[in-house]
Formats: C-alpha cells, structure tokens, sequence
C-alpha cells in the first residue's frame, strides 16, 4: 500500500457504495463478522461481543479531475470531522432512530388489529 500522502482538487460525481460505516475489529481495524450477538476478525482471529464493536468510516467516491475519472476510498478517523463525529457515534445514532421510527409502525398495526379495520 501507498504509504505517501497524495492531494486532489476533484468534484465528486457519485458514491460507490451507500455503506460507508461498518463494524471493526479492535486489535487490526479489519471488517468483522457479526453473527447474532457474538463478533469475529477473520484476519486476526479476535472475537467479542457485537454489542462492543468500534465503527468505522469507509467512503468510496467517484471523482473527477479536468478530463480524468477516479474512484477513491477513505477510511477511518479522518472523516471524523467531515461528520462531525465517530462512526461508532453515528451508528449508535442510526440505529437509535431505526428503532424509533420501526416502533411506531408496529404500534400503529396492534392499534389496527384491536379496532375494526379501515375498508378500502
């Protein structure tokens, strides 16, 4: 890997990918695998609680420079301040307003279920 650091003053045309946080390991900072509660490092073996998993940023960008086309990945805590917090912060985030907006749906259908249904 490319150790040096490299500049680009570029528009961004497109995210490549829209998961751009995803669960890492806490020792190598590889993906993990996260089965039910447990999680697994396939790279380093480590293993855990899914509950205690650090997030991560992972933003893949097609760009384009004057008449040259890139695509560009940028990992980790540089994109702190781009989002104004860590990854493990805005997934605590997301998945906190997941289940706020999944609870009122499934309020919504007790409440249908013990009344009499709408007619179409």
């Amino acid at each position: 890997m490319n150790r040096r650091r490299k500049f680009l003053l570029a528009s961004v045309l497109a995210l490549q990918n829209s998961s751009f946080i995803y669960p890492s390991c806490h020792k190598c900072l590889s993906r993990i695998i996260v089965v039910s509660k447990r999680s697994y490092c396939p790279k380093c073996g480590s293993a855990g609680e899914s509950g205690n998993a650090n997030y991560r940023y992972k933003l893949s960008l097609k760009v384009a420079e004057s008449n040259k086309l890139y695509v560009i990945t940028v990992f980790g805590s540089c994109l702190d301040t781009f989002f104004g917090l860590t990854a493990t912060g805005l997934h605590r985030i997301l998945k906190t307003n997941l289940d706020k907006v999944q609870k009122p749906i499934s309020t919504y259908s007790n409440a249908l279920s013990t009344k009499e249904k709408p007619k179409h």
